[in-house]
């Protein structure tokens, strides 16, 4: 009976993954070497380098890609099609996040927020396609004083309060989760 609800249960969790979907990890590359080959992981709605996640791609967290209707951009999903990575903030910032069925109605007004805008390119680069278009945009990457190093997507303009790196991120194709 046990084991019955088991399959039952995972069945219903990967029922809203695609049967043929690419499985990636995400990366960093800097020129600062902390900050490079960090894993990315979501966790309670952020996406970061976490303690005992950032050091391998076994246990990082694993995300999939769909195409978004025709835009020449894909959304990316930790874990199963419920959950969207995106991009929110404000002052030039635009974090790295984990939504959970985002929807224009459910969101914060007063913050940008914005998913299904990413592409992949020449080796695996993660790279944003939002119609805007700003000389300078690039990834960033700190260390919050919870410990974890979070990822956004800056302007390149805008004076941050933080210390911010530049950094690259890459998708590594991996095999589904377990």
């Amino acid at each position: 009976m046990k084991a019955t609800i088991l399959v039952s249960l995972f069945s219903l969790a990967t029922a809203a993954v695609p049967p043929n979907a690419q499985w990636y990890t995400i990366k960093t590359q800097s020129d600062i070497n902390t900050l490079s080959n960090q894993y990315l992981s979501a966790k309670s709605g952020k996406i970061g380098a976490y303690t005992g996640t950032r050091e391998s791609a076994s246990v990082a967290s694993k995300f999939f890609a769909t195409d978004y209707s025709g835009s020449g951009t894909l959304s990316l999903h930790p874990g199963d099609d419920t959950h969207q990575v995106g991009l929110s903030g404000k002052d030039g910032l635009l974090r790295l996040v984990d939504l959970d069925n985002p929807r224009g109605e459910t969101l914060d007004p007063q913050t940008p927020t914005e998913w299904s805008v990413f592409t992949l390119g020449q080796g695996g680069s993660v790279g944003v396609k939002d119609g805007n278009a700003p000389d300078g945009r690039k990834w960033v990457m700190w260390l919050d004083t919870d410990g974890v190093y979070y990822v956004g997507y800056w302007d390149g303009v805008t004076k941050q309060p933080r210390n911010i790196a530049n950094i690259t991120l890459v998708a590594e194709k991996t095999s589904a989760p377990k």
